[in-house]
């Protein structure tokens, strides 16, 4: 049992004020910040009931009604909340004047000094660290803002919606003031302000019907070279989201700052996004093309909050997917249209099977919609954003793009300036599709186990061929795979499927044809072409149509088949990782079958003719070995140093067997690498994987030209070349990280890649090289990207964290200790390093198991205690 209390969905009680303006005053000191605020309350209930407003670390100077001063026993105060007695009964004004010390706070949420520059995160408790007030999600009030400070200090003064007003203080104008307003009733938690001194690179936006909107980012000066790439991401998104949506930008200005302390990814503020600076600063020179992607995808992804999470919020924060599984699958469609939709959905499918199948499997596991949290910022998860992200493709792909926008819209029209929770959103969509709700096609309610229950569902297929009648029958049974004692459930499982006849002449029987899996069994006929002698292969969960996990009797010769031939991209690929793990779990059980893998690696020589030209990203997904996170799941006990070891070996089979094919491309690729981004990004991710396979089976010459390549080509290439040296331990290794340091050592940003390279590579120092880079003149130990890069690069360290002698996970663990006590938030992330512990081999499973004791008995914040404490239930 958690020993901490938790908040339950089943308390939510509605907040009984509105506060639908509020004016907030900063005037920043050298050392404190004196915060004014001033509330419109109005009652809703006709009997009295006491005002509660959050707070935390804040001095109290002073607080009236209706400008009259309040007596000691008119309220009380204590840490965390400050309670009005007996508030008057009709509308009234509330003012409070306090005071707080943002340079001395190391939490990175609230108001806080990060290199000199003020700034704030409040999602999802910060407010509370800033001024009293209701600190939830569906408190909803208009923002005005003012804010002093010292000219020379912090010539930059930001908040939320569009500038109304500034000036010089003053005499000798050494202050100034601004004043921000913000149309739009948004949360507090939507709040922010930036003070500090930064330059701006400026652009314009002209929406559909001709207006014209302000781009601006704030960066620090010698970064304005770097923005480029994230003003064009934006424009795109806001173009995208007008055409797809309809939904045009509704500010004047918008406005991104980046920050190098920042615990995000980035932050949708209201007309203010805040970023992480790795997510904005970037070009080919500085990012590779997946981390130019992904800055497109999070520049939208905070774009598109402006309606999905902004405009209309989320009642509680147990809707929390609501916001964020919505605005993550419009993320995703938005990359899918501007590059491959088959090559995204891979990388989603992918992302989500090593990352929220593990989470789903672990002591972790929540529901989409969670029952109760302690710490709401330890629901941030793939769960809640990729999960939920499924659910919403699935509605899709169930109601047709058509209807599915006509619930959108009906959604936004209806819910436009307040909080909702997903069953209003989940309601609404069927009633903009299908006008009453008994008209809709599936059972709403048992959708809706989608969102209520954890784990992720199996689906057990069979087939039997009717010759006779030339009739493919398929059984389907649905299972939950749950943590949890099994429950009697059932899901809506939509199932995209084709089948392929096996006449000379490959061609899909039935194409892209939905199957709705809604009992825990049924069955589907298949009626294929007359005379067919031979049962078709049956190619199912195409576009991996729903986030479960299946088993089949397809036979290895199927999959073969379908590596070959599949037309759907996502189910060509997953052909080849079942049988690649079907490979490596055979080895790894002294169970070699050689036939099967004679015949994988004609078939990967049959795909490298057909797609080295003319497909070479998809060529290099094929290639791709199964995650390590999603090779642990085959197995009961999990030995991880010998998956990993299997896994290479396996790499290094491939590569001897296509060596010759291999130095082709490799030696075809070079001529015309640099291309600019997005074009040639194919041909650099098949160069990465040509040169992984080649450097591990020991091709001399391709590791000097990895070594080669640090200086003279694309980001890309060099992190390729790095990744290709990484398993090596050599001097080539050596020299090419050397390389890469001296290059970029000036750059955080990029240094960061560096960290968490040397935590990751393989060493014959030990855990000694992690200390030295926590040591390292260029460690910035209050930035969480670099925490991250190093913690995180020694937990991929296989051999070093996952040492028998338990020394690996007893030093990741007095890390953890020392990084909870300056940011919590980062520390009880990753402290999810240890939640699969009880899958383990016995010498790794006692190791952990310590290691998890000794934080529990640390001095841990209640973020990092209550993740602890579910590992270890």
């Amino acid at each position: 049992m958690l020993t901490q209390k938790s908040i339950k969905l089943s308390d939510y009680v509605e907040y009984p004020y509105l506060i639908p303006y509020i004016y907030l005053d900063f005037d920043i000191g050298t050392d404190y910040v004196v915060v004014q605020s001033s509330m419109i309350i109005k009652p809703k209930l006709k009997e009295s009931s006491n005002l509660i407003l959050q707070g935390n670390q804040i001095k109290l100077l002073s607080i009236s009604i209706n400008g009259k001063e309040l007596q000691s026993g008119d309220y009380l105060i204590s840490d965390k909340e400050l309670i009005i007695y007996n508030p008057p009964m009709s509308e009234f004004e509330l003012q409070i004047r306090s005071q707080i010390d943002p340079y001395g706070n190391t939490s990175l949420e609230g108001l806080y000094l990060s290199e000199g520059m003020l700034t704030t995160q409040c999602e999802a408790e910060g407010f509370r660290s800033i001024c009293y007030y209701p600190d939830r999600p569906d408190v909803l009030s208009k923002y005005t803002v003012r804010v002093e400070a010292d000219r020379t200090s912090y010539p930059i003064l930001l908040s939320n919606g569009n500038k109304k007003y500034s000036g010089n203080l003053g005499n000798n104008n050494c202050r100034h003031e601004i004043i921000w307003e913000d149309p739009f009733p948004k949360p507090c938690y939507l709040f922010a302000l930036v003070a500090g001194k930064l330059t701006s690179v400026e652009d314009k936006y002209i929406t559909n019907i001709g207006r014209s909107i302000d781009i601006k980012i704030y960066v620090e000066s010698g970064d304005e070279k770097y923005t480029k790439h994230a003003i064009d991401s934006l424009k795109k998104a806001m173009r995208w989201d007008e055409d797809n949506y309809g939904l045009e930008y509704d500010l004047d200005e918008y406005k991104i700052v980046a920050v190098r302390h920042f615990n995000m990814g980035a932050m949708e503020n209201k007309g203010l996004n805040i970023f992480n600076s790795k997510l904005v600063l970037a070009d080919s020179k500085t990012a590779t093309d997946d981390e130019l992607e992904r800055i497109e995808s999070v520049i939208a992804h905070e774009y598109f909050h402006n309606w999905t999470g902004n405009r209309i919020t989320c009642r509680d924060w147990f809707q929390l997917s609501l916001k964020e599984g919505l605005t993550v699958f419009r993320d995703q469609s938005f990359t899918s249209d501007l590059h491959s939709s088959g090559l995204k959905r891979i990388e989603d499918v992918s992302f989500l099977r090593n990352f929220q199948f593990i989470e789903d499997k672990g002591p972790t596991a929540h529901a989409v919609k969670p029952k109760e949290y302690v710490a709401i910022d330890n629901f941030y998860t793939t769960t809640i954003y990729e999960k939920g992200a499924e659910l919403i493709r699935m509605l899709e792909l169930l109601l047709g793009k058509e209807k599915f926008f006509r619930g959108i819209n009906l959604y936004i029209n209806t819910f436009d300036g307040s909080a909702a929770t997903t069953e209003d959103f989940l309601y609404s969509l069927i009633k903009g599709a299908y006008l009453k709700e008994k008209n809709c096609p599936f059972d709403i309610t048992k959708f809706q186990n989608w969102y209520y229950k954890s784990g992720t569902p199996k689906v057990y297929i069979n087939q039997s061929w009717d010759s006779k009648n030339s009739v493919l029958n398929v059984s389907f049974e649905q299972k939950i795979d749950s943590n949890k004692k099994n429950e009697n459930i059932e899901m809506i499982i939509p199932i995209l499927y084709s089948c392929y006849s096996k006449r000379k002449e490959v061609k899909p029987i039935a194409e892209d044809n939905l199957f709705v899996l809604d009992k825990k069994k049924k069955n589907l006929k298949i009626n294929t072409l007359p005379g067919e002698k031979e049962a078709p292969v049956l190619s199912i969960f195409r576009r991996f149509s729903s986030p479960v996990a299946w088993e089949s009797d397809l036979s290895i010769d199927d999959y073969l088949f379908l590596f070959l031939n599949d037309n759907d991209y996502f189910s060509r690929w997953d052909s080849g990782q079942f049988l690649m793990r079907e490979i490596i779990k055979n080895r790894l059980c002294n169970k070699a079958n050689y036939l099967l893998e004679e015949k994988f690696i004609s078939a990967i020589k049959q795909s490298i003719k057909s797609l080295k030209i003319n497909d070479p990203f998809f060529l290099a997904i094929l290639l791709a070995i199964p995650g390590l996170a999603e090779l642990e799941s085959l197995f009961e006990k999990v030995d991880p140093i010998s998956i990993y070891k299997e896994s290479l070996s396996f790499q290094i089979l491939i590569g001897n067997e296509i060596l010759q094919e291999l130095r082709e491309i490799a030696q075809d690729l070079l001529i015309n690498i640099n291309q600019e981004w997005p074009m040639g990004r194919g041909e650099r991710k098949l160069l990465g994987t040509a040169w992984s396979y080649l450097s591990l089976a020991g091709d001399r010459k391709v590791q000097k030209n990895c070594v080669d390549s640090i200086s003279h080509f694309s980001m890309t290439v060099a992190r390729s070349a790095l990744a290709a040296l990484k398993p090596l331990d050599s001097s080539e290794t050596e020299e090419a990280s050397n390389l890469f340091y001296n290059l970029w050592k000036e750059n955080p940003v990029v240094l960061d890649s560096w960290f968490a390279y040397e935590a990751s590579r393989p060493n014959r120092q030990g855990i000694d090289v992690i200390e030295q880079l926590f040591s390292h003149p260029k460690f910035d130990r209050m930035a969480p990207n670099a925490i991250r890069a190093v913690l995180g690069g020694f937990s991929k360290n296989i051999e070093l964290f996952h040492s028998l002698d338990g020394q690996g996970y007893l030093y990741m663990a007095d890390k953890l200790i020392e990084v909870d006590k300056i940011n919590p938030i980062t520390a009880s992330r990753m402290v999810k390093v240890f939640s699969k512990w009880k899958t383990y081999v016995a010498k790794n499973k006692e190791g952990m198991y310590q290691s998890i004791l000794k934080i529990n008995k640390a001095n841990i914040s209640s973020n990092t205690r209550e993740v602890v404490e579910l590992i270890l239930k």
